[in-house]
This record gives structure tokens, sequence and C-alpha cells, in this order.
């Protein structure tokens, strides 16, 4: 009989054989080795915790059931380290999604004229947030609803504050390699 642990990750609390319970240690102690003196270490780790917290609860069917080892490798080998390579040889298992990653619609911080709803429909829709703006403000002209419509998405969508919202945003799977590409931008800029 294999010893559990209650372990807490992104907020959520799973029960964790303790073998796997070291699998998924040593994963987190190697990616934040890799990730280096990057600027917001801190941030990514906990969108990294929140995205295997989210993989978890994705392939958990009862609140009693215990976390493996089979789990945490295919959680480790969704998740890939931050340079893209599969330096994680010993627990990898090659790991194939069906699934796509969906679309968020949020506010976009980083192109931001007014409030962020051009630059994230941009972003969300893959057009340029300069030909959205122009739209609106066409349809603001002509008196169309177009002022509305922008002030109620001000309202009602939410603002993009996290690499992984807005990774999300653009439609990219939140991994670690994705990440950290997401961060080495935001530190060029």
């Amino acid at each position: 009989m294999k010893k559990v642990v209650s372990k807490g990750i992104g907020g959520y609390s799973f029960q964790i054989e303790e073998d796997a319970c070291r699998i998924l240690q040593d994963y987190i102690e190697q990616f934040k080795s890799k990730l280096g003196e990057a600027e917001d270490v801190s941030e990514i780790m906990d969108d990294i915790e929140a995205r295997i917290a989210e993989i978890l609860r994705e392939e958990i069917h009862s609140p009693n059931q215990v976390v493996g080892e089979g789990l945490i490798r295919q959680v480790v080998a969704r998740m890939g380290m931050p340079d893209g390579s599969n330096d994680f040889t010993e627990y990898h298992v090659p790991y194939t999604s069906t699934k796509r990653a969906t679309r968020r619609l949020f506010r976009n911080p980083d192109d931001r004229k007014i409030g962020g709803i051009c630059g994230g429909l941009g972003a969300y829709l893959g057009v340029d947030a300069t030909l959205l703006r122009i739209l609106f403000l066409i349809g603001f002209f002509l008196g169309l609803l177009s002022f509305w419509v922008y002030l109620i998405l001000w309202v009602c969508v939410p603002d993009a504050r996290t690499p992984a919202q807005k990774l999300q945003m653009q439609g990219l799977p939140v991994t670690a390699e994705n990440l950290l590409r997401y961060s080495a931008k935001q530190s060029e800029k």
C-alpha cells in the first residue's frame, strides 16, 4: 500500500501518492532552476502551478480520487520544460493532445489606447487592432451602436493580467515553453 499525502497545488488540495508527489516536486524544482534569474519567476511559477492544478482537475473524476504516478507523468509531459526540451526524461511520457487551446476574450493591457477592447478583440480574432479601432470610430461617427458595444465590452470583459491569460487571449496553449517565451518578450520591451 502506498502512502498518500495531501498537497496544495494552485490553490487546490489534492490527494497524491508519495512517489508521485516526489516526481512533481522534482519537476517543479527543475523547472524553477531552468528559469534562472528571470524577472517574474514567482508569477510564472504561480501560473505553472495553476495550470498543473487545472490539468489535474480535468483528469480527476471524484473528490476522493488519489493522484498516481501515471497522471503526474502525463502532466509533466503535457507541460514540458521552459526551453521546449524534454530534459525531464526520467519521468517523461510522450503526450499527444487532441484538444486545441481555446481562445478567451480579454482586454489587452499591452495594446491599449482607451480600454484595451480593440487590442483584446484583435488578439482574439487574429486581426490588427488598428483596423478594429478604425471600424469602431467609423461606426461611432455614423451613429451606429459601436459606442455602446465598446462600453458594454469594457465593463464586461476582464483585463488579461497574468501571462497565462495573455496566452489564452491569443489562443496559445498554456505550457512551460510558451510562458517562458512570453516572459522573454516582456523583458525585451
